[in-house]
């Protein structure tokens, strides 16, 4: 299982920088001119075009995408089903690090990707300082799995 878990944190975070090079954040309006042509010449953000020129332009955007989303989804459902037989109170930490982390992780993501508007202290921020934040954060969850795996594997 741990073997699932590294191959999925590494498809999610090549497929992430794949898609980081195509979404762009902003909420300024243009007009719509790419290939998708029911969409032409209609106003929208400049994040949707972004999304629709990933879809309709960048080669294999659209599977790059639906690998991004189903190789993360994989990585908690095995997380989780890798850290179910807990049978020691100490490992319950580490499980507790890794779910907070990984929320937090969901948040950071979201918020990076606009798919929920910033809180606004924070609307200021670059967008690249939330890729960052989210790419830290993926590599503490990691850490955080690493630590709980050695935790179980240890003998009595």
């Amino acid at each position: 299982m741990s073997v699932l878990l590294v191959g999925c944190l590494g498809i999610v975070l090549v497929t992430g920088a794949f898609l980081a090079f195509f979404y762009s954040h902003t909420d300024n309006s243009i007009i719509y001119d790419g290939p998708y042509e029911p969409l032409r010449g209609v106003e929208m953000s400049t994040a949707y075009a972004s999304e629709l020129e990933l879809a309709f332009e960048a080669p294999g955007g659209l599977l790059v995408r639906a690998l991004h989303q189903w190789a993360g989804l994989a990585f908690l459902v095995v997380a989780v089903f890798r850290l179910l037989p807990i049978r020691r109170i100490p490992q319950v930490l580490p499980v507790l690090a890794l779910l907070g982390l990984g929320a937090l992780n969901v948040v950071v993501g979201l918020v990076a990707t606009g798919a929920v508007p910033a809180w606004e202290p924070f609307e200021q921020v670059p967008t690249i300082w939330w890729y960052s934040v989210h790419l830290l954060l993926a590599l503490m969850t990691a850490a955080a799995l690493i630590v709980a795996w050695r935790q179980q594997s240890r003998p009595d």
